[in-house]
């Protein structure tokens, strides 16, 4: 009798176990881990979403995301920005964005930026600069830009900046 009961409670905790490990595994499936546009790793903190025909396009952030809208006229249905401060999705239309300041967030690792002596500059095309980064609210927009440098704006600046460069 004994027995039967380590038994039964080996299967229980064996059972435990792998649904643990299932779950565990299915909670935290990255998604796709590369940009559908240009390749670059996707960054949880500065992603950019787009819904069109072909299905969802994630990017690995809103200037990429934007480069492909401006390309690619009228195939964009939403678009959605992920707020740096919280994580979560938001309307793309309604956020407002940092441009530029003294963090990249998405970088090729084959070429990362260098920074050059004082006065020195290279001209080069990098669809991912300057940084673009989102959020919901214009005082958390604000307030990065004050820590961080950059210039803030709303969706049509956003847009007409990288439409520019």
């Amino acid at each position: 009798m004994e027995f039967r009961k380590i038994l039964v409670i080996g299967m229980a905790l064996g059972s435990m176990a792998l649904v643990s490990i299932l779950a565990y595994r299915t909670a935290f499936r990255p998604a796709a881990s590369v940009c559908a546009i240009c390749g670059r790793g996707l960054h949880a903190t500065v992603t950019y979403h787009m819904e069109t025909a072909k299905g969802e396009v994630a990017t690995c952030c809103p200037r990429c995301g934007m480069h492909e809208q401006l390309e690619l006229p009228g195939e964009v249905r939403s678009s959605r920005a992920t707020d740096l401060t919280t994580g979560t999705l938001i309307p793309a239309e309604s956020a407002f964005y940092v441009e530029g300041g003294d963090i990249h967030y998405c970088m090729s690792a084959e070429k990362p930026i260098e920074r050059l002596p004082e006065g020195e500059s290279v001209r080069a095309f990098d669809r991912c600069l300057p940084t673009l980064v989102a959020f919901k609210a214009r005082t958390d927009a604000e307030a990065y830009q004050a820590h961080h440098g950059g210039r803030v704006l709303d969706f049509a600046q956003a847009l007409e900046s990288v439409r520019q460069r």
